[in-house]
């Protein structure tokens, strides 16, 4: 399988998790078989995400001239995402929500100076889109 269709697969994929969270947030906040809450799970696996998103721009600066430096870009969303998980869930989803945000901007001004193709940027902007709705459904279901 080529390179491109693999990482389209599996990022879709990894999408499917905030979706699946959120939608439990929004209807019934217990998953079935675990001991803590959908927005818990939700808030964890946004923390790893996040952490391996800044880990793909740490590669990138080691290995490319990007316009950031990503090794401090990356090690500081990594410390946010994880640090969020210190906090209310309300708190911990916005901060996760600024982290993607930011991650955003990030893969936007690598894909301007050149290093990420044009498919990538796109497979990235529609991820982000995802986790960031799938964060503010759940934000609204916790205050509804």
């Amino acid at each position: 399988m080529e390179k491109k269709t693999l990482a389209k697969i599996l990022t879709y994929s990894g999408i499917l998790p905030f979706i699946a969270c959120a939608v439990y947030v929004v209807f019934a906040d217990d998953i079935p078989f675990v001991q803590i809450s959908a927005m818990d799970v939700l808030l964890a696996y946004g923390a790893i995400i996040a952490s391996f998103i800044a880990g793909i721009h740490w590669g990138i600066y080691l290995f490319k001239d990007a316009p950031l430096n990503l090794f401090i870009h990356s090690n500081v969303i990594a410390l946010l995402a994880w640090g969020s998980l210190l906090f209310p869930p309300l708190m911990s989803a916005g901060i996760l929500i600024l982290c993607f945000g930011y991650l955003l901007v990030i893969d936007r001004s690598v894909f301007q100076a050149g290093i990420y193709e044009d498919w990538f940027y796109q497979l990235r902007l529609h991820a982000s889109c995802a986790v960031i709705g799938s964060l503010m459904l759940a934000i609204i279901a916790l205050l509804f």
